[in-house]
């Protein structure tokens, strides 16, 4: 004989006991939900807890090559318009498409740079130790002789009390600088030659990363969007502005440096300076807001001055106002008309910046995540925009920021 159902329990047609009449089974769940919501939220923090282990043990195996991957990713973005057209030509074929853009590329920028690197060194070892000779064969005093010192060192005398004069010994800094400088230049050289091995294999999977980033690339970054979390537009934003970025602030700036570099060697090598080293430091000036190149030729303009060689003088002071400089005022707006909203102050620190965080490649770290940085604050501007904004108020005075507080 059947026992009665409990009072809890409402009879069951089929003669079997039914579920207890608790709040979970009204609700139709079963009293074990609770449990799988928790089991569930143990497995997904242990599923993040392990891929983030996984993702930083791929960082610490890749950390040896991560300059280069980001190299050959900022070079990748910047000839993929020269792949695909490369692939119409080629009828579609990736792989060949593919080779072809990185042979170019490394045709462009590899044999370019390794025959200047190769010319660079010893003519700064030659400059440096020219200077040194001519510091040690007292080129300053003959300098000194010719410029009015004695009206400026006594207005320093009586305008600057705090500073000895007697106690400056400009020679002598400038003589251990000059040999500081070529020490370092022959240390850079030498450990150069000693980790060749070590810029060959860099080298090589340089151009093996920016293959497959060029072959597979839309793979790659289709996959990295379907793993975001954030809104499709979003991600094509981030991706546009620091491709944009890339584009013209790395390509635009370092192409007018060249051209500034190479009209300003030009111009020296007139004047009777080391055309490569000269044009070199010009290059590097022309980051610089403002002055610019400026910082190289007034100089030597000024010294030949100094030293009588008035039509030289002349000719590298017009030569650098107006060539040198009117090309930056012509190829810096058409370069970098692709980094709207980055003013070129804020530029120049972050390439500043990211060299002393970062080295060389800081080149190109600092104005990427530059960048990123602002593409990002103005994504969180949008998103939050009801908060930042409060809505106006009822006597329609302007809107402002909430109170807080009593």
């Amino acid at each position: 004989m059947p026992s009665p159902a409990p009072a809890n329990q409402t009879p069951n047609p089929s003669g079997g006991p039914c579920p207890p009449d608790t709040p979970q089974a009204r609700d139709g769940q079963s009293p074990s939900a609770p449990l799988r919501r928790s089991t569930r939220t143990f497995f997904s923090y242990t599923l993040i807890l392990l891929l983030g282990v996984a993702l930083w043990l791929i960082f610490l195996v890749a950390q040896p090559f991560i300059n280069t991957l980001v190299l050959a990713a900022v070079l990748s973005a910047i000839c993929y318009p020269a792949f695909v057209r490369l692939r119409r030509l080629t009828k579609g074929r990736h792989i060949l498409a593919a080779v072809l853009t990185v042979l170019l590329a490394v045709f462009c920028i590899g044999v370019p740079l390794t025959i200047f690197f190769s010319q660079l060194i010893p003519q700064i070892a030659q400059t440096t130790r020219r200077l040194t000779f001519w510091l040690l064969g007292g080129g300053l005093v003959q300098l000194s002789e010719r410029l009015p010192l004695q009206p400026i060192l006594e207005w320093v005398e009586e305008s600057l009390p705090f500073v000895d004069i007697q106690q400056l010994n400009i020679q002598s800094t400038l003589l251990t600088f000059t040999r500081q400088l070529g020490q370092n230049v022959l240390r850079l050289g030498s450990s150069f030659i000693t980790n060749m091995m070590h810029y060959i294999l860099h080298f090589f999977l340089l151009i093996f990363a920016m293959f497959f980033m060029i072959k597979d690339g839309s793979k790659m970054i289709r996959q990295i969007k379907y793993l975001s979390p954030l809104r499709e537009e979003q991600e094509d934003r981030i991706l546009h502005s620091l491709r944009r970025v890339g584009r013209a602030v790395l390509v635009g700036g370092l192409l007018v440096a060249v051209v500034q570099g190479v009209l300003g060697g030009i111009g020296m090598a007139i004047a009777g300076f080391p055309a490569l080293f000269c044009g070199t430091l010009m290059a590097c000036a022309s980051f610089v807001p403002i002055v610019g190149t400026g910082l190289i030729w007034l100089p030597s303009a000024l010294y030949l001055a100094i030293m009588g060689e008035w039509w030289s003088a002349l000719f590298l002071f017009i030569w650098g106002a107006v060539i040198v400089s009117g090309a930056d005022s012509i190829l810096r707006p058409f370069f970098m008309r692709g980094s709207a909203g980055l003013p070129i102050f804020f530029i120049f620190f972050a390439i500043l910046g990211g060299l002393q965080a970062f080295g060389p490649i800081g080149i190109a770290y600092g104005p990427l995540i530059l960048g990123f940085a602002m593409i990002m604050l103005d994504l969180y501007r949008e998103e939050y925009r009801d908060v930042l904004d409060p809505p106006p108020s009822p006597s329609g005075s302007a809107p402002g920021k909430p109170k807080t507080g009593a």
